[in-house]
């Protein structure tokens, strides 16, 4: 049986909403820091607004499991519409990281938490509409991630570097700027309940 010296991360969105790229961004950030990381994506119907779901799993050794990830240690739900399926799995001192325009005791009460679940809300879709100009909340969610970590599993530096490489290579330099404005105000912004 493999050691588990790392953390497992599942992410939700929709098709078309960055769920894998958010995946692949924190799994940047790890090689950054010189950790440890893998980014893979579960896709049903392979069409845009079909519910698609990423995984990551990061830590400071060689990960040598490859399966799905059953009973995540972090939930990020980037589509508001997909938050009743936060809960599923997840361990009992996890946390979920969850795009809502609902105030957290709203959201904590809506999905029926149990005092060891840690909940963090941020409305990132509004964030993203203000700098991105799009309701692409994946990068917000990213900043939203690291404040509810502590930045104990990668850091706001790791984030916005790792979102640079990432996203360099695909976006204009000012999508790019706009992506971690993003993260910046989701980090500054996400309430804890």
């Amino acid at each position: 049986m493999p050691k588990k010296d790392f953390v497992e991360i599942r992410i939700h969105g929709r098709g078309g909403q960055g769920a894998w790229t958010a995946s692949i961004i924190l799994a940047e950030a790890a090689l950054v820091e010189g950790k440890y990381s893998q980014s893979f994506p579960e896709f049903g119907p392979e069409r845009s607004g079909a519910p698609v779901t990423a995984y990551a799993r990061i830590g400071p050794s060689r990960i040598d499991i490859h399966a799905g990830i059953t009973n995540p240690d972090y939930v990020i739900v980037i589509d508001p519409t997909l938050v009743h399926m936060a809960t599923k799995g997840i361990k009992e001192n996890g946390k979920i990281i969850a795009t809502s325009a609902k105030s957290v005791e709203e959201l904590r009460n809506e999905l029926k938490l149990s005092d060891g679940i840690e909940l963090w809300v941020v409305d990132g879709v509004k964030i993203a509409m203000e700098t991105i100009g799009r309701a692409i909340a994946n990068t917000a969610m990213l900043g939203a991630f690291v404040k509810a970590t502590d930045g104990k599993i990668i850091s706001l530096d790791s984030l916005i570097q790792a979102t640079k490489n990432v996203l360099g290579p695909r976006l204009s330099e000012e999508a790019v700027n706009k992506n971690i404005e993003a993260i910046k105000r989701a980090y500054e912004e996400v309430k804890k309940g």
